[in-house]
């Protein structure tokens, strides 16, 4: 398969599952999941070098047995891997920055697919780490890939989601996100404003 059908299938991929196992978990995705896959749906192709970073590594093992899995597998040479720019080992530690780390299948850079107004990606948080409470201005939806992880809005209760489950986070709402005894991997979009990264809320 050439790289760029392998980066469409992937797309094409991403939007199936938000037309049906994805739209599973918190009320509220399902309205933003619909305008998303639209956009999805209009994306042009993009060019861009590959990139790797630590964490990169930990992606083949942890790839779930779906058809979503062997998407991101066949895929894995073209992806860009980045870190928040707005993280560091001073802020975050250095293990935290060794373990973390996204690519973005979809977005306004660095992404497979330019779609100005939204980012659709790959989270990757190594086992037994801790994303501190961070927010941003773009609404968000998370599916966890992977189970035993944590997830937590503000100051509710942590809560284990189910792997394929959509994780709603309304825009500027703090959230934070726990590892469990194994690599943490999570599909995330966004939509809105995409080009403000997160900060840390604590």
């Amino acid at each position: 398969m050439s790289e760029i059908a392998s980066a469409r299938a992937l797309l094409q991929t991403v939007v199936a599952f938000y037309a049906g196992a994805g739209r599973k978990g918190d009320a509220g995705a399902g309205l933003m999941l619909d305008a998303l896959r639209a956009d999805l749906l209009r994306a042009a192709p993009a060019s861009i070098a590959p990139r790797t970073i630590t964490a990169a590594a930990l992606l083949p093992a942890a790839l779930p047995s779906t058809e979503l899995g062997a998407a991101i597998a066949a895929a894995t040479p073209l992806l860009r891997w980045r870190q928040n720019p707005n993280y560091s080992a001073a802020s975050m530690g250095a293990a935290f920055m060794a373990g973390y780390g996204y690519v973005e299948f979809a977005g306004p850079k660095d992404a497979l697919f330019h779609t100005p107004d939204v980012r659709v990606g790959l989270l990757v948080l190594a086992a037994g780490l801790h994303y501190p409470l961070h927010a941003h201005p773009a609404e968000e939806i998370y599916h966890p890939l992977t189970d035993g992880g944590l997830w937590r809005r503000g100051d509710e209760a942590w809560r284990a989601v189910p792997a394929g489950h959509a994780i709603h986070h309304p825009p500027m709402v703090p959230h934070e996100t726990r590892a469990g005894d194994s690599t943490l991997l999570a599909l995330y979009c966004w939509r809105g404003d995409t080009t403000t990264e997160a900060r840390l809320t604590r």
